[in-house]
């Protein structure tokens, strides 16, 4: 969440409808749903504008008390209270069709003792139920009850100009900021569940800005958090564990690697977390195979390092990881120990190192020089008959792509596009980064 930005958090029991309006708000589907509660565990943040105005919006876990059969509601409520310690002000959001309950007051209470301005919203109204309930809450003693329905819509535009009418105009963030969060290296830190990722992002933020646990699939929406390692400072994405599909349980874990996904299709790099001492897995394979569809730059860090027993079984571990890479052997390997951040510095250089490369240009000269050795020279395998190569250029970055000028561009193996890539990495490293390389006829 950023500071410089005037922060609204949805706050509520679970199941009153946060996430439908933080999506309603923010419009796109950015946190979770489904009718079910609990579903939100980790705070979730966007930008609004309205009406020419800017605002920051969080949302929340459902707020609820006592402890749970595990430790995830004490840190869930954490989270919660968190949110509300950082915003600026609160929308407090109510389900009118189920009334005033016991809950709802201890929030109310919990507020109040925060000194935090509330705006307090009664949602579900699109119902008769739900309109006639709204009158329950002026029990709160609040000026103002603002009826919504945060799944048709009805009343988020009021609720808009409510929120809006709260921000002072020095706070109002402007495109300078924007800009800036826009420009931060994108790095999502993805793998199967129970690998460290949460662990990892909590430990680089200084705090437990998303909730680790070691119940596997904690995690369940993709969070953003800005982070700042030696004076630079990153936008770390937290996802959720990806498994196979044949052992995802139920919609919620499937919209949970979805937005898993989604995030190597927006990040730049993409840290790919392993169980070290478990070694590679099949699964970790398919996680690397979305990544490497996706053309990101990537970087291996194998996690728990620090339960390999001696030096000499690190070392083994280490050297069978970037042997099974296959296809991503350009993929740097590093040991990390999450829980104490041991092993982060060699980590960000690679990570510098792999994003710089992913940018990296190659003037045209020097590479046809280079591709006199090895393609001009050299017939390429093609069903046609013969075929050659008469130029290369590289014609892109992020990832960088090279066109490769030839006769006949049909039916040219794979095998070959691989040996070509293999040359250009040889000669010019890109380590972490995939090289793109396309045909095209003179």
């Amino acid at each position: 969440m950023s500071p410089a930005e005037f922060t609204v958090a949805l706050v509520g029991r679970p199941n009153v409808g946060k996430s439908t309006l933080f999506n309603r708000m923010v419009r796109k589907r950015r946190a979770i749903t489904f009718d079910q509660p609990g579903i939100t565990r980790d705070l979730v943040a966007e930008p609004v504008e309205f009406d020419g105005r800017r605002f920051l919006l969080v949302d929340t876990g459902g707020y609820m008390t006592g402890e749970g059969e595990d430790d995830l509601l004490p840190k869930i409520r954490g989270q919660v209270l968190r949110a509300v310690y950082e915003s600026d002000l609160v929308v407090f959001l109510v389900d009118s069709r189920d009334g005033l309950l016991p809950l709802d007051k201890e929030i109310a209470g919990m507020l109040r003792e925060r000194g935090k301005p509330v705006l307090l919203a009664a949602n579900k109204v699109d119902a008769k139920e739900g309109r006639e309930g709204v009158f329950q809450f002026h029990a709160f003693s609040v000026d103002t009850i603002h009826p919504v329905s945060a799944e048709h819509g009805t009343g988020v535009s009021e609720l808009l100009e409510a929120i809006v009418a709260r921000i002072p105009a020095r706070t109002d963030a402007g495109d300078a900021t924007e800009s800036t969060e826009a420009d931060l290296p994108r790095i999502a830190v993805v793998g199967r569940p129970n690998v460290g990722k949460s662990t990892l992002v909590n430990t680089l933020a200084g705090f437990e800005r998303v909730i680790a646990s070691e119940i596997p699939g904690t995690t369940r929406d993709a969070v953003d958090v800005m982070v700042e390692r030696d004076g630079r400072k990153y936008l770390l994405i937290d996802t959720a564990g990806i498994r196979a599909k044949r052992k995802t349980e139920g919609a919620v874990e499937i919209f949970s690697v979805m937005k898993s996904l989604d995030s190597i299709k927006r990040c730049d790099l993409a840290i790919l977390l392993i169980d070290g001492p478990g070694g590679l897995t099949h699964q970790d394979r398919q996680v690397l195979r979305y990544i490497l569809d996706e053309e990101r730059a990537v970087v291996v860090a194998a996690n728990k390092a620090d339960a390999w027993p001696t030096e000499e079984a690190r070392r083994k571990g280490l050297r069978a990881v970037a042997e099974g890479l296959d296809y991503a052997s350009y993929a740097p390997v590093v040991p990390t120990v999450a829980t104490s951040g041991k092993g982060f510095q060699q980590l960000f250089r690679k990570i510098e190192e792999a994003s710089a490369n992913f940018l990296l240009r190659v003037p045209t000269g020097l590479l046809n020089r280079m591709a006199q050795s090895f393609l001009y020279t050299v017939p390429i395998p093609s069903p046609q008959g013969r075929n050659r190569a008469f130029y290369m250029t590289q014609v892109g970055v992020a990832p960088p792509s090279f066109a490769v000028f030839v006769k006949d561009r049909r039916g040219i193996p794979d095998s070959f596009t691989r040996y070509l890539q293999n040359k250009i990495r040889d000669r010019f490293g890109f380590e972490g980064s995939p090289v793109r390389v396309v045909y095209r006829e003179r």
